[in-house]
């Protein structure tokens, strides 16, 4: 497992405001993160911004927020600096207004006073950390993607009906319903917010999941940066919690109560989410895919699930953005690498211990992993069966005959790990 670590300064001064670590190591000393700083100021003096860059042991990428914080995100020496490490510092900068504030960010008026206010953003820091090294618990795509991680329960039609009359009865037309910092049901305001506070609000509610209700003031950081709104969380079962983003009132013992009036008729489905787990799918649309797919502990009992998400994400780094289009980007914005006439919709990735297919249309990704010894063409084929059992709306010659591949044999990783990853790359995530 790689190690990374976030570390955050004064722009102006170079003060180190916090440092964060994850995975094995320590994190730099207050030398080497002077000496950070100073490469990157020495740059700015010669008209060059040092993006980022890489040493025997480690990469490194540097990026300002509004001439005023400065993040460093190193990390081991397992994985390049890219795109994705980008949109990491993005996201980490946005937990920091998530709950602070722009204005009190940028004002920069007392150095130590802006050091104890990020204090309460750790957790939600550590997190994204976490996910980034790949930790065992911590399996998620989200900080790659920049899209909410959704489960796709038999039920959804029934929590959607009382997440609706939950969300008119606690005054407040933003709210969802999430497991493990997954996305189970939102309303339609909720599914309108950025990308990136799609990702944050669930991450922000797995951070602390066993307290029964909180109120928390946030800041939307795309939408309302200096003016804060309520999150009201209060936890339903071990693993489910519903979020309300609210006004002055209700008050937090107020949707206690409406809480468990709502929700006491379904308490049972909601328990029973749990059984979705690790696949986020309901058991009968996993029972369809295709037996190629080693995705089940039964299939391959050597593999866990720690494995297979790190096998996914490294083939996704490698894959999305330097050659697919970028989740979240407008297809205008996203500068092609190749031949102009020629937009890639297909790529499979070889190694010595697994293959890895992968589509896309023009709002989603599906992602395939198998094994190694499975031809490719099986694998194709196997590969358009699954692509047919999700609710998306796939190019039909994708699906009916051959089309031109993209090979990439870069990795000789020693690993082996195979799931379906699923994500919808716009802002509407309905399933």
């Amino acid at each position: 497992m790689a190690s990374c670590t976030l570390v955050g300064l004064a722009a102006a001064s170079g003060v180190p405001l916090f440092v964060r670590h994850s995975g094995p190591g320590k994190a730099p000393a207050y030398a080497l993160i002077g000496s950070l700083n100073g490469v990157h100021v020495f740059g700015e003096s010669h008209g060059v911004t040092l993006c980022s860059t890489r040493t025997q042991n480690a990469s490194l990428t540097w990026k300002t927020y509004h001439d005023s914080i400065r993040l460093v995100l190193i990390r081991g020496s397992e994985v390049d600096a890219d795109s994705c490490d980008s949109r990491l510092l993005d996201l980490m900068f946005a937990s920091l207004v998530l709950l602070q504030g722009l204005d009190n960010l940028t004002s920069g008026t007392n150095v130590e006073r802006l050091k104890r206010d990020i204090r309460p953003s750790y957790l939600l820091l550590d997190e994204l950390l976490s996910r980034a090294v790949g930790s065992s618990d911590k399996p998620g795509f989200s900080h790659l993607t920049g899209c909410a991680e959704c489960i796709l329960p038999p039920e959804q039609h029934m929590l959607q009906n009382e997440l609706e009359k939950y969300a008119e009865g606690a005054d407040s037309s933003c709210a969802c319903v999430v497991m493990h910092g997954q996305v189970v049901s939102g309303t339609r305001s909720f599914w309108s917010l950025s990308n990136t506070e799609l990702v944050l609000l669930p991450l922000l509610v797995a951070t602390n999941a066993f307290t029964v209700a909180r109120d928390v003031p946030i800041y939307l950081p795309d939408k309302s940066p200096n003016v804060p709104f309520r999150m009201l969380v209060v936890k339903l079962t071990g693993h489910v919690h519903v979020v309300t983003l609210c006004g002055p009132t209700p008050s937090l013992s107020e949707i206690i109560r409406l809480a468990s009036s709502s929700w006491a008729p379904v308490y049972q489905v909601l328990e029973s989410m749990t059984t979705l787990l690790p696949w986020n799918i309901a058991p009968g649309l996993l029972a369809q895919i295709d037996h190629s797919v080693i995705g089940e502990e039964s299939r391959s009992p050597s593999l866990n699930t720690a494995k297979k998400a790190a096998a996914l994400q490294a083939v996704y780094r490698s894959v999305v953005g330097p050659l697919l289009q970028p989740p979240a980007v407008p297809p205008d914005d996203f500068p092609s690498r190749l031949h102009p006439d020629h937009t890639p919709l297909e790529s499979y990735v070889c190694t010595d211990n697994y293959k890895v297919y992968v589509m896309q249309s023009s709002s989603y990704h599906l992602l395939v992993l198998y094994p190694p010894a499975l031809p490719i063409q099986i694998a194709r084929k196997a590969f358009c069966s699954l692509a047919k059992l999700f609710p998306i709306t796939w190019p039909h010659d994708l699906i009916s005959r051959d089309n031109y591949f993209c090979y990439i044999n870069k990795w000789h990783l020693n690993m082996s790990s195979l799931s379906v990853l699923h994500h919808n790359l716009g802002h509407h995530h309905d399933k």
